[in-house]
């Protein structure tokens, strides 16, 4: 291992060699990484430049209050983490010839330069067309060594190859928690996540028909009589969400709001096909959430019920199984005192896109509620992990809750079933 030379031609090297890095497929799509790299790169070649410290560099590159909180926002840490990866990724498939390999330490923001030896660079020099040298190299002037075997040359390559992979695997491993693997693409997302929110109408009556509506719910009264007037009934489309739908968007918006994540928060009728095409998305809630019953249509673990309003009666579906249902809800509040609820959480991807797309959501509001603190409480995800196969995080899941409901306060969720495919 060695730094480079004061001399313009090192730095030349070092530039030209970053600049293949940050346009390589290992770097393309993520401009946050490209940025980070490129400044710590261009700060530590600067002999006047003065230490690189967290807060400064989330300061000067990332707009942050200077005297800002480095423990409560982390974004310095998570993207440094991300640009160890892409970096062990690229020196793993195509940096391997590059004569200078950069790296950021762990636990540190100064990136070290590391110097192929004199045999690998005079073996790919010999080897280019017309003489040139590699990529970061023809703006520097061939230097003559001795040549080596093609045995040893390929001996060199693999071990260099090896300590890339083994390399990748300590830095995926130093940053593998498992709400780092769920919501990964969303904190490493160069667009706001869409958080899309449920809402039904909102109903508004004049105070007369609201008094006797009143009056007929406390006596329980079968039939209604009333002489409705035009203007006594007025309606709000997508006015009206419930406390435990609000308090699942609440749960989620200030969990990806600690990692500095953007959020946009929709209605269901704010959002189009197109846009639904090119974010992150969480959609909260199913039964007023179009979007989030389409997604399901082909999961294992779908919501069904039968008849409507006091008679209603809903359940979890598992379609993998004959026997009847095991999770049911035999009526819904509150039109009865509910005692459990359940909730099925889906994280799906789509490749196409380049999408993760997840979903929650209960029978009732409580377990909606329940289903956003799982997945924004290290300690229950945890559990998940536990039961769940190896590699689960690069592959869909379905995670089914169940909640008891006290006195209509929601307690923490069990997992009842996990499914990956």
């Amino acid at each position: 291992m060695a730094q480079p030379g004061s001399g313009e031609r090192d730095r030349k090297i070092i530039e030209a060699c970053l600049n293949r890095i940050l346009h390589s497929p290992s770097f393309q799509g993520s401009k946050r990484c490209q940025e980070l790299l490129r400044y710590v790169v261009i700060r530590s070649l600067d002999e006047n430049a003065g230490p690189l410290k967290e807060r400064m560099i989330g300061a000067e590159l990332y707009s942050r209050d200077p005297a800002y909180d480095t423990a409560a926002d982390a974004i310095v840490r998570v993207k440094a983490n991300e640009v160890r990866k892409r970096l062990a990724l690229y020196y793993g498939q195509t940096g391997q010839s590059d004569p200078v390999r950069i790296e950021m330490p762990v636990g540190s923001y100064v990136p070290v330069f590391h110097w192929a030896t004199p045999e690998v660079a005079v073996e790919a020099t010999a080897g280019s067309p017309n003489g040139a040298g590699t990529a970061c190299e023809q703006e520097a002037a061939p230097v003559a060594r001795e040549p080596v075997t093609r045995r040893r040359l390929l001996a060199i390559s693999t071990l260099g190859t090896v300590a890339a992979v083994a390399g990748l695997r300590w830095i995926l491993r130093e940053d593998s928690s498992p709400m780092e693997l769920f919501w990964a693409p969303f904190y490493h997302a160069d667009q706001p996540a869409l958080l899309c929110i449920p809402a039904r109408d909102r109903w508004f009556f004049n105070p007369e028909i609201s008094r006797a509506l009143a009056a007929a719910a406390r006596q329980g009264s079968a039939r209604l009589d009333l002489d409705l007037r035009p203007g006594d009934i007025a309606v709000v489309p997508s006015g009206e969400m419930s406390i435990q739908n609000f308090r699942a968007v609440f749960h989620l918006a200030s969990h990806l709001g600690q990692r500095r994540v953007p959020v946009d928060l929709r209605l269901v009728s704010e959002i189009s096909t197109e846009a639904l095409r090119r974010r992150q998305i969480i959609l909260v809630g199913a039964y007023q959430n179009p979007w989030a019953m389409e997604l399901s249509a082909g999961m294992r673990y779908v919501f069904e019920s039968e008849n409507e309003g006091s008679r209603e009666s809903s359940w979890v579906r598992d379609r993998g199984a004959d026997s009847a249902p095991a999770w049911v809800v035999p009526r819904l509040w509150p039109y009865a005192e509910q005692v459990r609820d359940y909730a099925i959480i889906s994280r799906t991807h789509v490749p196409a896109a380049g999408q993760i797309v997840v979903s929650l959501a209960g029978i009732n509001g409580f377990g909606t509620q329940v289903a956003a603190e799982f997945l924004t409480t290290p300690r229950l995800l945890e559990e998940m992990v536990r039961v769940a196969p190896a590699g689960w995080e690069r592959k869909n899941c379905q995670i089914v809750l169940e909640t008891r409901v006290v006195h209509q306060v929601p307690t923490p969720p069990q997992i009842v079933a996990v499914h990956v495919w």
